[in-house]
């Protein structure tokens, strides 16, 4: 079915507020979807009181926040207490880096790569550092920015620890077959895995489970939601992990990676994405019971709407002589998400991204926190790529004001 996109494009009201401009900067931070801004509008208007104690609107307040966790748990198909409501990603990791990472020490070692948001690198480079552990990278290919599964089997050994790699460069843009990589990474060592979804979320929202990773995390904020992110670990490993609450709490296997207290009204309006996708699936008529059955029709309608988006503008960039394009050069495997970035060959990435601001068009450029990247790219730090990244509320028409925009700016 062919995604309706009068009614998602009705369920954020932002995008009312100047309809001729195209926001291209998703991969930085979506909208924020109306079930999201409803339900933290009553919370912040009703239910602002410390919650769960046994008054009203104490109650009510803790019943909002455990809503989300249930939602979220199940819409992932894992545990409740698997998983942990932190304020941003590159905190999730940095709490998860203290309760890991006191384990290592000399003669262990650790796998990273170049490709990753510096939130999924500098945190566990810094513990292995700390605990003399040696730090192994996974590097790109130079050119187009990718990685070669086969490069990073050839460093681990019986005493790689952990694995840690994203599922979607939020530069690059391409999918990483994150459940080979698991059953690769197992079949070759005693390694964990984890994996930032943060770039790949906002686009599917997976079964942790069916990718064989041990912990998993991504920002809401990038996916309709508060500025919150969701951090997986599996049951299995927390036995392992050192807790990171007050001592008073250290047995409390939820509370393990939340050293400060949450913050109450964005916990609870974390629920509104799952009722978004809900909302999404049952209006194109899905049959889906389960919440990850709602979740993943709600995706596939999403994905069949970003690959048309994405392949004209793939298609344009890869065969322009101005241009470099990073990441893989087609659509057709259906792995290339909407976050498309390039280098201008005849001016600077800040002129041209500059050019289609002035059109109307809000696209960005610079290192996109992706610094070691860059590096690896053989590109200028300071001025780094443009980076155009839609999602499915985008129309085909902002696609073509975009390569309109591009061919005025490169002509």
């Amino acid at each position: 079915m062919t995604l309706d996109l009068e009614f998602v494009r009705g369920q954020f009201d932002q995008l009312a507020d100047d309809p001729t401009f195209v926001f291209a900067s998703n991969a930085g931070g979506s909208l924020v979807c109306n079930q999201v801004n409803s339900l933290l509008d009553h919370y912040n208007h009703h239910t602002r009181v410390q919650p769960y104690y046994p008054f009203s609107p104490s109650a009510e307040a803790g019943v909002a926040m455990d809503r989300s966790k249930r939602l979220w748990a199940d819409g992932l198909a894992v545990d409740e207490d698997e998983l942990t409501l932190g304020a941003s990603t590159s905190l999730n990791t940095y709490v998860l880096s203290h309760a890991i990472g006191g384990a290592w020490g000399p003669g262990d070692n650790i796998v990273v790569t170049n490709q990753d948001h510096e939130a999924n690198v500098g945190a566990w480079r810094r513990k292995a550092e700390e605990r003399q552990a040696e730090i192994r990278e996974w590097q790109v290919d130079p050119e187009s920015g990718l990685l070669d599964p086969e490069d990073l089997y050839a460093l681990l050994d019986d005493n790689t620890r952990w694995v840690f790699y994203t599922h979607c460069s939020n530069v690059i843009g391409t999918v990483n077959p994150v459940a080979e990589i698991s059953r690769g990474v197992k079949s070759r060592s005693a390694a964990r895995t984890l994996v930032d979804g943060v770039a790949y979320a906002p686009h599917h929202v997976c079964r942790l489970r069916e990718l064989g990773v041990d912990a998993y995390v991504f920002s809401l904020y990038k996916v309709y939601g508060p500025h919150q992110s969701l951090l997986y670990v599996s049951r299995d490993m927390q036995d392992s992990l050192q807790s990171q609450a007050h001592y008073f709490l250290a047995d409390d296997v939820s509370k393990y990676l939340n050293p400060a207290g949450p913050q109450h009204a964005q916990v609870a309006g974390c629920a509104g994405v799952i009722d978004y996708f809900t909302a999404l699936h049952e209006h194109h008529g899905g049959t889906g019971v389960t919440t990850d059955e709602q979740v993943a029709g709600a995706h596939a309608l999403m994905h069949a709407h970003e690959q048309a988006l994405t392949t004209p503008l793939i298609d344009y960039i890869e065969h322009h002589a101005d241009l470099r394009l990073l990441g893989k050069r087609h659509t057709r495997d259906g792995d290339r998400a909407p976050t498309i970035a390039f280098q201008p060959l005849r001016q600077s990435s800040a002129s041209l991204a500059a050019a289609l601001v002035a059109a109307g068009i809000g696209a960005e450029n610079g290192d996109f926190y992706a610094r070691r990247l860059i590096d690896a790219l053989g590109l200028d730090p300071a001025d780094g790529l443009v980076r155009i990244s839609l999602l499915h509320y985008n129309r085909m028409e902002d696609v073509d004001r975009i390569l309109r925009a591009l061919n005025e700016a490169l002509a």
